[in-house]
This record gives structure tokens, sequence and C-alpha cells, in this order.
């Protein structure tokens, strides 16, 4: 009587959509306590503890802001208009406090109304620059 081998023999499914296989490698250095953080968003991601995965999930899917390098920012002309202005207003206030000067003249009024106007400009400038970042 002859013994049948009755061995099953597995074999992997095959994928339907080869991926390329990954072989680059980044290294990414992290404290303790932000490995575990990360550990403990991949597992309420749904994704157990694959820090791999859960990376590469949150790059792809993420909407990623693209800054311009610093020396490519350029100033638009609107911002080179409104910082002329502010020069000219700036070169008026002197000009009328040095002619009054001069003259032994009593400054009139109050230049916080003038200096409230400046902040102004400023304020809409640096908004203006920063939104050209």
């Amino acid at each position: 009587m002859k013994k049948s081998n009755n061995k099953k023999i597995y074999q992997a499914k095959k994928k339907s959509q080869s991926q390329p296989k990954r072989e680059s490698l980044i290294t990414v250095r992290l404290t303790e306590e932000e490995k575990e953080i990360w550990k403990a968003k991949a597992e309420a991601a749904g994704l157990g503890n694959n820090l791999s995965l859960f990376i590469r999930e949150c790059v792809e899917n993420s909407n990623t802001v693209v800054r311009m390098p610093v020396s490519t920012r350029e100033f638009t002309p609107k911002t080179y208009e409104k910082m002329g202005r502010i020069g000219n207003n700036l070169n008026q206030i002197a000009r009328g406090i040095n002619r009054a000067i001069k003259m032994n003249l009593f400054i009139s009024g109050d230049p916080r109304a003038e200096d409230e106007a400046l902040k102004e400009l400023f304020l809409e400038i640096k908004s203006q620059i920063n939104q050209s970042k």
C-alpha cells in the first residue's frame, strides 16, 4: 500500500495591480513621545501601527501649501504705490512741522489722527507683504 502525499500547497494571491517595489528609505528622527503620538494617530486612522503607511497617507492625501523661496518673493506694484503714499504723507507732515517751527507757530490739532492714518497704511502694507509670501 502506497501512502499518498496529500499536502496542500498554498500560494499567495496575485495582486490585480502590481505596484512598484519601494526601495528608497527616508529616515525621520522623532522623540519617543512623538513616536507614540504618531502610532496612536495611525491606530485611530485604522492603519494599525504601520507608521510608513500612515505617513504616506498623510503626505499623499493632504493639501500641501507650496511656499515660494524668500529670494523669489517680490512686492506687487500696489505695495510700491502704498509705500510711496506713506512716504508722501510723512514728508508732508515733516514739512508742516518744520514750517511751523521756523515761524514760531503753535502746532494746532492733534497729531494722533495722522499717526492713526499712518498706522493703518503700515498695517495694510504689512498684509500685502504677507499675502505675497
